[in-house]
């Protein structure tokens, strides 16, 4: 439990042995009103360990890492207190597992201060035993998975990663075996992140680009997308139509695969997927005057003519022709 008169008192001590409290903060580089209010005892919750590491070493000797740590509730090496306070994370069930896996109170400590800061620590971890530091895998995997590095549920959750702390630990390490471990960890990071990166978007049936042709409405199979790249906020409301003719090989060739966004309206002279007749669809540029809808086609074969629909003819649009993917032979 954190003893917030007891820390008050201590941080008075260790102020005292400055000529003001402004030198106190300037020489531990914490916050001056931030000091303050724990010195008037404001705050209910104790700093985080990082903050005790910094007093302890500005502290000219009053107190140590450990002293602060006991005062703050940390004494045990509570790793699921510690994800909750650091990271927000409940019921990691990181205390069993250690325990489980015997490491000794020294070794607690190691891997306790490598995750509050693996930049400052990672140093430490050559000091575990061979089986420790294989049972520290184990851990750090967990780890991992409780502050949402691996178990990710969506592509807004990984982005979220600070993959720097990896690297920053990959590139200092003395530790090969680790820096391997790591590699490792970051492929799979990124493989997942590359995966959720792209939406896989269906493929449906042929459609005409010469004279309309049925299109049968199942899935072929899926093309992936960046919409992040391509600059579309709703994957979902797209799909890819197989171009079959060369009515429209000045946009699309014949066999590539036209991406079109699902909309029911269109302006005058854009390209869209037309349901004619109530089962024949076409990509062709659409206008529509009055009651007459003309589709034109566009293409360097002159064969291909304009066709003109009057109030007669059932006449439907699909979607909105906004890419394609084309794959070269």
């Amino acid at each position: 439990m954190f003893d917030k008169n007891k820390f008050a008192q201590i941080l008075k001590n260790i102020s005292e042995t400055y000529d003001s409290q402004r030198d106190f903060a300037k020489k531990s580089e914490i916050n001056r009103t931030y000091l303050s209010q724990y010195m008037n005892m404001k705050l209910e919750e104790p700093p985080k360990p990082k903050i005790l590491e910094k007093l302890a070493v500005s502290s000219n000797g009053i107190v140590t890492y450990d002293e602060l740590m006991t005062v703050c509730g940390y004494s045990d090496y509570d790793f699921d207190k510690m994800l909750y306070k650091t990271f927000g994370v409940k019921d990691s069930n990181l205390n069993v597992i250690i325990d489980e896996l015997g490491f000794t109170s020294d070794e607690k400590k190691i891997i306790f201060n490598f995750f509050i800061n693996p930049k400052e620590n990672y140093d430490y971890i050559h000091n575990l035993s061979n089986k420790s530091f294989e049972n520290f895998k184990i851990v750090f995997m967990h780890f991992l998975k409780a502050i949402n590095y691996l178990n990710l549920l969506d592509s807004n959750n990984i982005e979220k990663i600070d993959m720097n702390i990896i690297n920053d630990v990959i590139n200092k390490t003395k530790n090969y075996n680790f820096q391997n471990y790591l590699y490792q960890l970051l492929s799979k990071i990124n493989s997942k992140k590359n995966k959720d990166k792209f939406y896989m978007c269906p493929v449906y049936g042929q459609i005409s680009a010469g004279q309309p042709n049925w299109a049968e409405e199942c899935i072929e199979g899926r093309l992936p997308i960046d919409p992040e790249l391509m600059g579309i906020l709703n994957p979902e409301e797209h799909f890819f139509l197989r171009v079959n003719g060369e009515s429209m090989n000045n946009v699309v060739k014949n066999g590539a695969f036209a991406l079109i966004h699902k909309q029911d309206i269109v302006e005058d002279g854009e390209i869209a997927v037309v349901l004619v007749n109530g089962y024949d669809a076409t990509l062709k540029r659409f206008t529509k005057k009055g009651d007459v809808v003309v589709l034109e086609p566009d293409s360097n074969d002159p064969s291909f003519k304009t066709q003109i629909y009057d109030k007669n003819t059932p006449i439907k649009i699909l979607g909105k022709y906004v890419g394609k993917m084309e794959i070269n032979k």
